[in-house]
């Protein structure tokens, strides 16, 4: 009998937890079309100026990690794309991720380099508050991010600035990419490399049924 009053408390409190979320969310974000799907991981932040309008999730988006937007990087996460528990997105310039697109749990997509190149620079930021003009990420290096439509990421990728990947591509776990990834091709390693091509030629469908 305890066990069930348990369950049924801890059901009540998660569901509570989990609307919370659901309408501080809300708050931080442009919702385009409907049935968005939210967790007790997912968080939106908006720093240095950045408005709602910058982040925008479309229609059946499953959103479970971090998006945050920075000096108006603007964040676009197509239909029926979904980001894991655990992953983030912090975009200073523009990060789009395609329709189907599946990112799994601690993926890190990032579009700048937070922080100066010059030494001085570095050195100088160092020396100043948190919350100061100094640290924000205008005065780091930037590029957009594109990556297509039904794409896989494995789990703990991470994803440099100026990178595009195409369409159907496939990154294996723990990648790190730092160049293009062409369409329908696995790439793997640090830095990533193409291990394979065309695979939506070499590869036979387990669902489609001619």
């Amino acid at each position: 009998m305890l066990v069930q009053i348990y369950r049924v408390v801890w059901r009540l409190i998660y569901k509570f937890k989990l609307n919370v979320i659901e309408r501080e969310i809300k708050k931080n974000v442009a919702l385009i079309g409907s049935d968005h799907h939210f967790g007790p991981t997912s968080r939106v932040k908006l720093f240095e100026g950045a408005q709602v309008s910058n982040v925008e999730l479309h229609d059946h988006v499953e959103m479970f990690g971090t998006l945050t937007s920075l000096h108006h990087g603007k964040i676009v996460m197509r239909p029926w794309s979904k980001i894991g528990a655990g992953s983030c997105i912090l975009a200073a310039n523009y990060v789009e991720i395609g329709a189907d697109t599946a990112i799994a749990e601690g993926v890190m997509i990032v579009d700048n380099n937070y922080h100066p190149i010059n030494p001085e620079d570095r050195r100088y930021m160092r020396h100043t508050p948190h919350d100061s003009w100094e640290r924000q990420s205008r005065h780091s290096a930037n590029a957009p991010i594109y990556i297509g439509e039904n794409v896989w990421i494995g789990s703990n990728v991470r994803i440099c600035k100026g990178v595009t990947i195409g369409d159907n591509a496939i990154i294996a776990a723990c990648s790190v990419v730092t160049k293009n990834v062409p369409a329908n091709a696995i790439a793997a390693g640090n830095p990533a490399k193409i291990v394979k091509e065309d695979i939506d030629k070499t590869t036979t469908s387990i669902f489609r049924k001619d």
